[in-house]
């Protein structure tokens, strides 16, 4: 990785409406992606048991270290071991690879930021830092809740295993120039001392389910992230807040 590690050898909130209709505005979908897409998401005959189902995936989640490579939890790493330039957020330390342009979703009340998006050309990345539990199965409890969400607006979801654990991979109604339309979405939920970071590819990311092509920045902007949850108590589930760069 491109910082020093320490402490080890050499080791629920919707997307943003505006953020998926851009993303969906600038890739490059037709009909037949579309289509393709719904077809993979299809999850009417997933979920006649869904305790059973969650507790296979669970037991998926708990079958390795999926945080070996990144992201990292700040008293995993030495940030000055470089001098590689880095955007404090607070909550969250991001090293964003080239070219990406970086947005902050705040509260309008608060001025406190909900959530960080890095977009690259026609995809785009939300990531949001939420307080969890120190037992293991909060990403797990948390994805339940997506998927109940995305069915009750008439979106699909799907389970399968991604580079962080289990994934989702899912199909939500979006509204893009007047006009329903569908957006592929992916999400990455990553669980950390005390902390869970719900990463959801969108655009031409979201449709990389290979992983080679445009989503390929994202995965490595997402492993380099450092997470810095403090101290403070804080309800699992709440989101911990990011600091918006003033100007």
């Amino acid at each position: 990785m491109i910082f020093g590690r320490k402490k080890q050898q050499a080791s629920q909130t919707e997307p943003d409406p505006e953020v998926v209709s851009e993303a969906l505005d600038d890739a490059d979908l037709d009909d037949e992606d579309l289509e393709d897409e719904s077809n993979d998401h299809d999850l009417d005959a997933d979920y006649d048991d869904v305790d059973e189902e969650d507790d296979e995936w669970l037991v998926y989640d708990e079958s390795e270290e999926w945080r070996v490579e990144g992201p990292y939890d700040v008293d995993e790493v030495d940030l000055e071991a470089d001098d590689v330039p880095r955007l404090d957020l607070g909550a969250l330390i991001v090293t964003p690879e080239e070219g990406m342009q970086i947005q902050i979703i705040a509260d309008a009340e608060s001025g406190n930021g909900l959530a960080l998006v890095l977009s690259l050309g026609s995809a785009a990345m939300q990531v949001e830092v939420k307080a969890a539990p120190q037992s293991s199965g909060f990403a797990a409890e948390i994805r339940g809740d997506i998927i109940e969400e995305t069915l009750s607006v008439g979106g699909s979801a799907e389970r399968v295993k991604g580079p962080y654990g289990t994934e989702l991979r899912r199909v939500v109604p979006v509204e893009s120039d007047g006009e329903e339309a569908f957006a592929p979405l992916r999400d990455w939920l990553v669980q950390g001392p005390r902390w869970l970071l719900v990463a959801r590819l969108m655009g031409d990311a979201a449709i990389d389910v290979a992983g080679d092509g445009a989503s390929l920045p994202f995965d490595e902007a997402f492993r380099n992230l450092i997470v810095r949850r403090g101290d403070e108590p804080m309800a699992p589930g709440q989101t911990v807040p990011l600091k918006v760069p003033e100007g």
